[in-house]
């Protein structure tokens, strides 16, 4: 089974469109330093963006053969769904032991999750809803239990509610885990626990081919406390906006079916995808990347 790479062309449409009216809404959206910016997505020599990277079968980009989602198919699906974007507030979850999730003072001091997710989504406020125990929430299956009392208890000016978690998540009795699980424009659950370096990895054996220690090699426990948490983050609150999953150019909207996978993704979208961001957030790319630059270097930094 191979996955298409696509070429300048195919690229070029997927961003700006072959539909005139998208065409124009492309032109009115972007300055003409951002278009040259954006326009490295169809640049065979481009430098700032790279083509996917198929590192063994197990990759996601294998296992999930599906098509790629352009910006007009993107479009169109946001009209068919008339979700209102007038609410300005994204709210994160913590539900059970999530003691690093749950401290938005700490966050916003360090430059932690909180405020990296407020430069991702420029022109939104992010806030820390308190710390919930699991034992609260009545249900059979976590995810599912989890998504109805998020839905059930979704605050009046949430543009939506990710639920974060350091419990492992399951959909059913069949299933031992999933990473994930969301309502597009409502509520989400992510779980952190199969990131862990202190989680048995034994399970995960039919995703991926390597051992624990090579998973983790080159990555420090802190380096993967500060990014994947972030990573995880934001690629779940762009799902809930509507954005699908990327097949176009390394992007942190690709998914991952291993931690190896997970931390070998970018922590930025790809033109195609963030063109769909703009679109439903409306920051403007130059402020938004001055503000993100100060954010990501947070994160690298002890």
């Amino acid at each position: 089974m191979l996955t298409k790479i696509f070429g300048p062309r195919a690229l070029k449409d997927a961003l700006i469109s072959t539909n005139p009216a998208l065409q124009e809404l492309y032109a009115k959206a972007f300055s003409r330093a951002e278009k040259l910016f954006l326009s490295e997505a169809y640049n065979p020599q481009r430098t700032l963006f790279c083509t996917l990277l198929i590192r063994t079968a197990f990759d996601w980009l294998l296992s999930h053969p599906d098509a790629p989602e352009d910006f007009e198919t993107f479009y169109h699906a946001m009209l068919r769904r008339k979700q209102s974007f007038c609410r300005k507030h994204i709210y994160l979850q913590p539900i059970g032991k999530a003691s690093t999730l749950s401290n938005p003072a700490r966050h916003r001091r360090e430059g932690g999750t909180l405020c990296c997710v407020e430069s991702f989504f420029l022109g939104l406020r992010v806030k820390c809803l308190p710390s919930i125990p699991i034992s609260s929430i009545h249900c059979c299956y976590r995810h599912n239990g989890i998504l109805n009392f998020l839905k059930n208890n979704k605050p009046m000016d949430a543009l939506c509610v990710l639920g974060l978690t350091l419990l492992d998540l399951y959909p059913c009795e069949t299933w031992s885990f999933t990473f994930s699980k969301f309502l597009p424009g409502q509520v989400g659950v992510c779980s952190f626990a199969r990131f862990s370096g202190d989680f048995p990895q034994a399970s995960c054996s039919s995703l991926s081919p390597l051992t624990k220690k090579e998973q983790l090699s080159d990555v420090s426990k802190e380096s993967r406390e500060r990014t994947l948490p972030f990573s995880v983050t934001c690629h779940e609150i762009c799902h809930l906006m509507g954005l699908g999953t990327c097949r176009w150019l390394q992007c942190i909207m690709q998914g991952a079916l291993s931690l190896d996978e997970a931390l070998l993704r970018p922590l930025e979208p790809c033109p195609i995808c963030l063109r769909k961001l703009q679109h439903v957030v409306g920051f403007k790319l130059v402020e938004r990347y001055r503000v993100r630059d100060r954010q990501i270097l947070q994160l690298y930094l002890p």
